[in-house]
């Protein structure tokens, strides 16, 4: 099986049932999951941003519910948590810059997950298209936009 980076994008469609989360289902299954700790920080921000922009919306449990679900995916991925190696990464390739700061922690993440894994095929599953390209010109597997 092939190693798979995710993004927080993908796990997001997934979680906020979003229009490509039978896509992003998809990439998710059948894979070795690998993810920044970054995923654990950014989905769980993002669900209670959603929820307290929709208090109005969605009923009581709605973040509890989806919570839960959070930590059933999450509990599915092997984490790299931030440390110098990842940092230097960032600082050798310049144009990591094309994309916002956690983005490329993201990619500098996937690229030191690769090296670990002997250089061996890895894709990198994500939704943001400046990510995606970037992703690309790494020659990573990824998915199709």
């Amino acid at each position: 099986m092939i190693l798979s980076y995710f993004d927080t994008s993908v796990l997001l469609a997934i979680l906020l049932d979003e229009t490509k989360q039978e896509e992003a289902y998809e990439y998710w299954r059948n894979s070795i999951k690998v993810s920044s700790i970054l995923l654990k920080v950014e989905t769980i921000i993002s669900l209670r941003r959603t929820c307290e922009n929709n208090k109005h919306k969605l009923d009581d449990d709605w973040l509890r519910k989806k919570t839960k679900m959070m930590d059933e995916f999450l509990n599915e991925v092997n984490y790299m948590v931030l440390n110098n190696k990842v940092e230097r990464e960032i600082y050798v390739r310049k144009e990591l810059a094309q994309c916002r700061s956690l983005d490329a922690i993201h990619i500098a993440t996937a690229i030191r997950f690769r090296e670990i894994n002997n250089n061996e095929k890895t894709n990198l599953y994500t939704f943001d298209s400046k990510m995606h390209d970037l992703a690309v010109q790494y020659k990573f597997g990824t998915n199709k936009l």
